[in-house]
Parts: C-alpha cells; sequence; structure tokens
C-alpha cells in the first residue's frame, strides 16, 4: 500500500506555459508587479525539459529580491530586440546549453534595475535617504524607523522612469548574498507535467480544427509533377488532396485519415527532379567523403577552433598515424513529434500559430513567409517542448510552414502531424525557393 501526504506550505513560483501577458505595473519588458504582490517575470527561453523557464527567472529574481512564491513566469513574446540571447548574437534562440550562460549578466542586471526603482519609490514615499533602505524578499525595509512596504504596495503609486537605472557590475550581489541561485528551487513547470495540465503543442485543440500530413519530394529541392489522388480521396475521412511546392498535403478528420490518405499517395505521385542531390547513394557518400577527408590537397578551413600549426607539424613529423572513423547520420529524435497547428484568415493575409519551437522569432517569420504577410500579421502561441536536440531549432522551421500552407488551403485551422518516418526521411523545404515559387 501506498500512501501520500500533503502539507501546506509556501506556494512555488508558477508557470503560465499557455500564451499569457504580465499583470500589473510594468516597471520594464521584463517585469510587472501587481498590487497584491505578484510578480510576472518573462522567460526568454523555450522549455524543453531542462530547466530554462525556472533557471532564467530565478536570475533575474535574485536581482530583484523577489520572493519566489509570489513569481509568475511568463514566456516572453517573440522579439529579438528585448528577448535576444546576448550569446546567440540577439536572437531568440534556445540551444547548445547557452540560455544560462548567455543571460546570466544582463538578467541579473535587469533584476538589479527594478529594484532600484522600488527603492527609489519607497525612499520618495517615506521621505528617508535611499542610502537607509534595504530589501527583504519582496519587501522595502527602513530598519531605523522599522517601516516596512511591500513590492505590491509600491506598485501602486510607483513612477517608473523612462531611462533604466545604471547598474554597475560591483553594485551585483555577490554569490554568498544569493538567496535563489545555487540553492534548492523546484522546477515550475514540474507540477503540471505531474498532473497532466502542461501543454504541448501535440495537445492544443482549437475549434474546428482537421489535421494534415504531407508527402514530400523524396530529395530535398523536388516538387510535384503529376498527382494520381484517386486512391487518397478514396481513404474515409480525408477531406482533400493539396499541392504543394515540395510534395502533397492530405487533409483529414483525424490525424489517422491523413496519414492513410498520404500513404495512399506515396507511389502515385511523380517528382520533377528539382536540385542536385537526385541519385545521391549516403553510404557510396560516406566513401567519398573519407576520401575528400584523406586528400591533404584540398582547400580546407577551421571553423570553431584553432591552436598551434598543425599542418607545419604535420609536415616535420618523424612518424605519423593515420586512423579513419565513421558514423552513421543520426536522428534528433525528440519525444513530441513535429507538429503545429496554424489558422489562416479567410483572406489568407494573417494566421495565428500554436507551436513548440527552439526558435520563437524563426517561426513567427517563417510563418509570416509562407503566406507572404509581415511578422506584424501572426500571432504565435508556444508552447512546452517534448524535446529539442537542435531540432525544433533551425532557421526555416518546415514544420510550422507546413501548418500554415495546409490551414490557408483547408480555410479552416489545421494541426499538422510529422510520424517517425517523416521525420527521419525528411529534411527542410527550401524557403527561397518557396519565395521564388511565390508563397
Amino acid at each position: 500500500m501506498t500512501f501520500a501526504f500533503v502539507i501546506a506550505g509556501e506556494r512555488p513560483a508558477s508557470a503560465a506555459t499557455e500564451a499569457a501577458s504580465m499583470t500589473g505595473k510594468a516597471f520594464s519588458p521584463w517585469v510587472s508587479i501587481a498590487s497584491n504582490g505578484e510578480i510576472s517575470i518573462t522567460s526568454p527561453a523555450t522549455e524543453m525539459g531542462q530547466g530554462s523557464m525556472t533557471s532564467l527567472p530565478l536570475i533575474l529574481a535574485e536581482e530583484l529580491d523577489a520572493d519566489w512564491s509570489k513569481v509568475i513566469i511568463v514566456p516572453a513574446p517573440p522579439i529579438d530586440r528585448l528577448y535576444g540571447n546576448p550569446g546567440f548574437g540577439g536572437v531568440m534562440h534556445t540551444a547548445s546549453s547557452a540560455a544560462v550562460t548567455g543571460f546570466f549578466t544582463v538578467l541579473r542586471t535587469f533584476g538589479a534595475q527594478v529594484r532600484s526603482v522600488l527603492l527609489d519609490n519607497a525612499a520618495k514615499h517615506w521621505n528617508v535617504p535611499r542610502a537607509e533602505l534595504s530589501t527583504e524578499p519582496s519587501v522595502v525595509v527602513h530598519a531605523r524607523s522599522g517601516r516596512r512596504i511591500g513590492y505590491g504596495e509600491i506598485a501602486a503609486f510607483a513612477e517608473v522612469p523612462a531611462a533604466a537605472p545604471e547598474i554597475s557590475p560591483e553594485a551585483l550581489k555577490k554569490p554568498a548574498e544569493f538567496r535563489l541561485i545555487g540553492h534548492d528551487v523546484m522546477r515550475v513547470e514540474l507540477p503540471t507535467k505531474i498532473n497532466g495540465s502542461a501543454q504541448y503543442a501535440i495537445d492544443v485543440q482549437v475549434p474546428g480544427m482537421i489535421y494534415g500530413a504531407i508527402l514530400r519530394s523524396p530529395v530535398e529541392g523536388g516538387a510535384p509533377d503529376q498527382i494520381d489522388d484517386a486512391a487518397a480521396r478514396a481513404v474515409t475521412g480525408v477531406i482533400d488532396v493539396v499541392r504543394l511546392p515540395y510534395g502533397v498535403g492530405v487533409l483529414g478528420q483525424t490525424p489517422w485519415a491523413a496519414i492513410s490518405g498520404r500513404t495512399a499517395l506515396d507511389s502515385k505521385v511523380s517528382w520533377r527532379r528539382l536540385g542536385k542531390a537526385w541519385g545521391f547513394n549516403s553510404d557510396r557518400g560516406l566513401d567519398a567523403f573519407a576520401a575528400d577527408a584523406r586528400n591533404l590537397s584540398l582547400p580546407a578551413s577551421v571553423d570553431w577552433f584553432k591552436q598551434g600549426d598543425a599542418e607545419a607539424a604535420l609536415a616535420k613529423a618523424a612518424r605519423t598515424i593515420e586512423a579513419e572513423y565513421r558514423c552513421h547520420y543520426a536522428y534528433h529524435a525528440q519525444m513530441e513529434p513535429l507538429n503545429a497547428v496554424a489558422s489562416v484568415s479567410s483572406a489568407g493575409d494573417a494566421a495565428e500559430v500554436w507551436c513548440g519551437t527552439q526558435y520563437p522569432t524563426a517561426a513567427l517569420a517563417a510563418a509570416a513567409r509562407a503566406i507572404g504577410v509581415g511578422s506584424d500579421k501572426i500571432k504565435l502561441n508556444y508552447t512546452l517542448l517534448g524535446g529539442g536536440f537542435g531540432r525544433r531549432g533551425d532557421f526555416d522551421q518546415e514544420f510550422v510552414v507546413d501548418a500554415v500552407l495546409m490551414a490557408k488551403s483547408a480555410k479552416r485551422p489545421v494541426k499538422l502531424i510529422w510520424t517517425r518516418e517523416d521525420d527521419v526521411h525528411n529534411r527542410h523545404p527550401d524557403l527561397g525557393a518557396l519565395s521564388a515559387r511565390g508563397l
């Protein structure tokens, strides 16, 4: 027999994993404080099981001296100039274990700036020197008079300056002063994963939604030529068959209908052989790559790291040892299959997208390019990711493009799902080619 006991305690920070917005008075694009003391902090990195949704807001909350139990975490809107990772050149890209290292200093600074504004307002409110004030979690303290005032109370009358206060690196907390960083803090999205309420893109349902699957060109850059869709249309639940620049889409009442209809197309489509990869054999390709690697006369470049002069050292070496290592192509097998939901306006000039992505601003841009509109015409709702490993982080965001194009054709919301076989067999469509073809 198993027994569980729940002991009441402080509420941990919570995560708004669905589309949400900041509430209360905005002290910066990163922090809003409500009169009840709740503190909304934006999370600029996507959560795919690595803990970024907890760690990044926690870094800001540390310097803000926020009561973590009163923090609500809100996914940052896809705006590179505000929420881009400095470690990735200022874009909202979550990959390479670079979220904490890229954001660590700037988030501490942002938190310290808001704390500084709170202190300034409290000093003015009490008519005391700011130097006499200190903070405890979500409270400003005037030790000399014994007065205390909560952040929520200050937010009710606070004046926020047009320019953020200057914070020197020396003004930031010393590690010995940390209350949150380096301490055991529960992941904010964990309770929703335990109780099943966590929402991934695969969970999204919208009114009137149907499903899509796509038969892609066997080689990137190919395009459908002749399509015999009779067998696909005969599948129970298939609604329509759609010609795309890089494949053929099937719309169905259920995922299984769409996928079965797509399977029925397998031998019924002939392809225009655009691109250079037709006839490529991966086994022979490995042999060719190995031969090129052994040919030291071929030009080479050092893209990542160089130390010393290997070529000169090899030329003078009394003895060299040669070995060859090979590995097959690796599949980034994330747990949640690639998928997205899209709804396109009846005029085809705006869209709303739901997806799990490592690169929200790229997903926004890809959706906009797919229907030929500006990014301001796209509403992006990004969710928790069921794994990423970089597969959801490419610039083209092909699964988003799939959903948008299929929704545009269907004139109703479409959930587009890739199977494992789709993901192993196919790479992304060339969006430059799509642009050239008028999409």
